[in-house]
């Protein structure tokens, strides 16, 4: 069975670090934590993440700080990078943004907007991976995301091919129904038989499912 994707979080507090960990372990995803910016660094040499989520304001190294090392790195300069912290002035987002950040989002953040900002990141770099094309970054997709295999008949209807599509976008269930017109708990049963169907053991997977094979052509 193919390895989940990897995330590394980096937070000073424990108590978030946590939490952050436990709903990105519970969506299917494998997770490694580091309590400072140095610490994050020791986890980088004996591993590559497939994302890194960070907070910034740290003791010692803080998140700026810990990017900024990890994009003077070449073998790390491909991983996908996002700011989590309290401080959410305009100068800041706009810091953020400007060192090339690939999102940046505010505390306290709601479960599922956690994880439509890491599906969506992930997905985007399988996009990139399965063309052949450079990430933004300037680095190369040195590794896969893990897939399912190749569906030989996708029997979505025509309602969760909407509902897909939207999970591509990195829409979460309550933005869906949204968008939709549609209760959360209907989107939530679209996307239990999406997966389902795509053998996906999540919606990362069947995000990066789709993307791979073009099921939304």
């Amino acid at each position: 069975m193919a390895e989940p994707p990897t995330i590394l979080v980096v937070d000073d507090e424990s108590t978030i670090r946590d939490s952050i960990a436990d709903v990105l372990r519970l969506s299917g995803l494998h997770v490694v934590v580091a309590s400072s910016g140095e610490d994050a660094l020791q986890v980088l040499a004996r591993l590559e993440p497939d994302l890194i989520v960070a907070d910034i304001m740290m003791p010692g190294m803080n998140g700026y700080q810990l990017y900024q090392r990890i994009r003077r790195t070449p073998e790390w300069v491909r991983i996908p990078f996002i700011f989590l912290t309290a401080k959410g002035t305009p100068e800041d987002v706009r810091y953020g943004k400007e060192l090339g950040a690939d999102d940046y989002l505010m505390k306290p953040i709601e479960p599922e907007d956690l994880i439509a900002a890491v599906m969506g990141k992930l997905a985007r770099f399988a996009e990139l991976e399965a063309s052949g094309r450079s990430l933004p970054n300037g680095g190369s997709a040195s590794h896969q995301v893990a897939l399912p295999p190749p569906p030989s008949n996708s029997d979505l209807t025509p309602r969760e091919r909407e509902v897909l599509a939207l999970m591509v976008q990195g829409l979460n269930n309550a933005e869906i129904a949204e968008r939709l017109f549609i209760g959360r708990a209907t989107v939530k049963t679209h996307v239990s038989n999406i997966l389902s169907k795509l053998g996906a053991g999540g919606r990362v997977e069947a995000v990066t499912h789709a993307l791979k094979h073009h099921l939304l052509d």
